[in-house]
């Protein structure tokens, strides 16, 4: 029998991925595989500022949680909600942001719910950095080892929506100790309300 799971912030824990120095990170430009209507996968880690052309994006904190509530319904999760807080802020003008999954380590995809007032997609205005929290429930075995996606292009099976796009791949480091741990403590998430974010949380309010 499976007890609950505790909220966790990545911010100043071992599971950040290396040190996170301020301002932007430096990252590559790594084609996902050969060929020219692939996407462009910038690799990073929680904390760091990917610049992917259009946009610069950061995943501030990452959380785990039974359930989401926002201001008028909840949402429990099946297996865990994996909790993500994220800055956008476009750099060429207003851009949708309507790419968001998880990835674990047997390739399994897992996209973002709306429910309980967390975002399955975004949108920023240049200059201003916009925040907004996405939700992914997902099951227990999918932690360790889990990336966050998150684009512009719309989610499909085969990414149609993002072939000779940037798309950002955010590891969120969680090791298989820390997995478990995660899934045998219990929390509650209130995700905060999309919005413009403060310039220390990633790009300019303008």
């Amino acid at each position: 029998m499976r007890h609950g799971r505790r909220r966790i912030t990545w911010k100043g824990t071992a599971l950040v991925v290396g040190a996170v120095a301020a301002g932007c990170a430096l990252v590559t430009y790594v084609p996902q595989v050969q060929g020219v209507d692939t996407p462009f996968v910038v690799k990073g880690a929680v904390g760091e500022t990917l610049d992917l052309t259009y946009a610069e994006l950061t995943v501030t904190d990452v959380r785990v949680a039974d359930t989401v509530a926002g201001f008028s319904d909840a949402a429990a999760a099946g297996g865990t909600f994996v909790v993500i807080d994220a800055t956008w802020r476009a750099t060429q003008g207003e851009t949708h942001f309507s790419g968001a999954e998880i990835t674990d380590r047997q390739g399994r995809r897992f996209w973002a719910t709306n429910a309980a007032e967390c975002s399955a997609t975004a949108a920023a205005q240049p200059g201003y950095a916009w925040r907004t929290t996405y939700c992914f429930d997902v099951p227990r075995d999918a932690l360790e080892g889990a990336t966050v996606r998150l684009a512009r292009g719309d989610d499909d099976e085969d990414h149609a929506d993002q072939r000779r796009d940037a798309v950002a791949v955010v590891d969120l480091g969680i090791t298989a100790s820390e997995a478990d741990q995660l899934w045998e403590t219990t929390e509650t998430v209130s995700p905060e309300a999309p919005g413009y974010a403060p310039a220390s949380a990633g790009g300019s309010e303008g």
